[in-house]
């Protein structure tokens, strides 16, 4: 996965909430990837981000807000 090519559209310190939101993209034929950020020190209070193509990026963020994912 190239960075240059995604764009960071949603992130949370709730893995399952990312996941969920990851879910309905894919539910719309959005393809998203979830990239996790364990903090160093204690890796369960880390965030995770979901990047989509940048082309779908803005469409992407409608989705989710519609859906309540703020």
């Amino acid at each position: 996965m190239s960075h240059k090519d995604w764009e960071c559209i949603y992130r949370s310190t709730d893995l399952l909430q990312v996941k969920l939101a990851e879910d309905v993209l894919k539910q719309h034929g959005i393809e998203s990837h979830i990239l996790n950020k364990p903090d160093s020190a204690i890796p369960a209070l880390g965030e995770a981000e979901l990047y989509a193509r940048k082309e779908k990026a803005e469409k992407a963020r409608r989705i989710l807000k519609e859906k309540g994912f703020e």
